[in-house]
């Protein structure tokens, strides 16, 4: 983060970091890979090029989480009409119980602005379904071999 003007998009004191919320600039993408591959099983992981897309795409964002300066966490979502997805929020391990998931997901929804937002979570991430209900998100579907041959999703969905 040193010597980068980022443009933020909120700011919070979690209690145990400050974290500041920016749009991804092309010189995060690196970055947000190394964190993708941290958090996530080979095949789930956003490519560099994938990244790249999503960067590129009018219809998504990309949030990041600045912490302790380095990037700490992300979210990916897009809208299209009244639809709005997350595509993907990862926290990288070392800043995990901070609050951190929970303020990236908060900030996509507000940009978003949509009035119903979906998200996919495999079923074995508890973690990840424990935050998804506590920010007002319920299962609506299962949907078998997802993310892989016995890697199950779950399709998760909130009304605003």
């Amino acid at each position: 983060m040193a010597g980068r003007a980022l443009e933020i998009v909120r700011s919070v004191d979690t209690g145990t970091a400050r974290v500041e919320i920016a749009l991804a600039s092309l010189r995060d993408l690196p970055a947000l890979h190394a964190l993708q591959r941290r958090c996530f099983s080979e095949g789930q992981a956003y490519g560099i090029a994938t990244l790249l897309v999503l960067y590129l795409w009018p219809r998504a964002q990309i949030l990041v989480a600045w912490a302790e300066g380095r990037i700490a966490g992300c979210v990916v979502a897009d809208r299209n009409g009244d639809r709005a997805r997350i595509l993907n929020l990862c926290v990288d391990p070392d800043f995990r119980r901070r609050g951190i998931g929970g303020f990236l997901l908060k900030t996509a929804e507000e940009m978003l602005g949509a009035p119903n937002v979906t998200l996919m979570v495999e079923d074995k991430n508890t973690g990840a379904q424990e935050l998804y209900r506590r920010a007002g998100y319920i299962p609506v579907a299962d949907l078998r071999n997802y993310y892989g041959r016995n890697r199950h999703g779950i399709l998760m969905q909130k009304r605003r």
